[in-house]
């Protein structure tokens, strides 16, 4: 299954949050679609996100991997250190989420979603 086929997918299904730690770093996007960003809202999304924020939480275990040069328009944060992620559900429409630096337990980077899932 190709991108444009999973992004279909999680736009039909309207995922909010992907996370994969195939690389050894931190990357968080914008909700973003086809390339797009969907949202310009940085720290509190409020609704629907019509996107998907992608994050890249790699940070432990192996060496780190360098970022490319070139930072596109859908990527907000990088950080090239080791970390760890919190996601914090307080109901069924209120998420926090939290990368923590390993080096000292300090929120590097955080966001909150409010949106009715039900």
């Amino acid at each position: 299954m190709g991108r444009d086929s999973l992004q279909k997918l999680w736009q039909k299904y309207k995922v909010d949050i992907a996370i994969y730690g195939h690389a050894h770093n931190y990357e968080r996007t914008c909700p973003v679609y086809q390339s797009v960003c969907t949202n310009h809202e940085k720290k509190n999304y409020k609704g629907p996100l019509n996107g998907t924020i992608h994050i890249v939480a790699g940070g432990g275990g192996a060496g780190l991997a360098e970022f490319s040069d070139l930072q596109p328009n859908w990527s907000l944060v990088r950080d090239y250190d080791y970390g760890f992620l919190k996601l914090t559900a307080f109901d069924y429409s209120n998420l926090l989420f939290e990368y923590k630096k390993s080096s000292d337990g300090r929120v590097h980077d955080s966001f909150t979603i409010s949106r009715d899932y039900c």
